[in-house]
């Protein structure tokens, strides 16, 4: 059964290259694409609405958020102080992310422990 399926695909590998034509409508397709794609798609970051929840209200979570309104990629829209303001800035699209800094980063980050920041 193997000899049998090999068989039949080294035929049609013989086959799909020995005409010309056939070679280009198998690898030009792919190589256009691979270029204009290429150059076409963007994953770049820019302007992303950002919802701010600020919780520890310290120095390093103000530092914190100056560094995300400083990169310019990042608008802060909003600064909700509940968790259903939250929601409603996602579900109404005002917000594409929310940035929940707890109580205690301060802390945790003088200590060198993991901060407790909640994207």
């Amino acid at each position: 059964m193997r000899e049998r399926l090999l068989t039949i695909i080294r035929k049609e590998f013989l086959q799909a290259f020995r005409e010309p034509r056939m070679r280009m409508m198998l690898f030009m397709p792919p190589l256009i694409q691979l270029f204009v794609f290429g150059f076409a798609v963007n994953l770049d970051v820019d302007h992303a609405s950002l919802a701010w929840m600020d919780g520890d209200r310290t120095y390093q979570s103000r530092e914190l958020l100056a560094a995300f309104q400083g990169s310019g990629r990042f608008d802060v829209v909003a600064m909700p102080s509940s968790d259903r303001e939250v929601q409603n800035l996602l579900d109404s699209n005002k917000a594409d992310l929310v940035v929940r800094v707890l109580p205690g980063f301060e802390r945790d980050l003088q200590r060198g422990r993991a901060t407790a920041c909640r994207f």
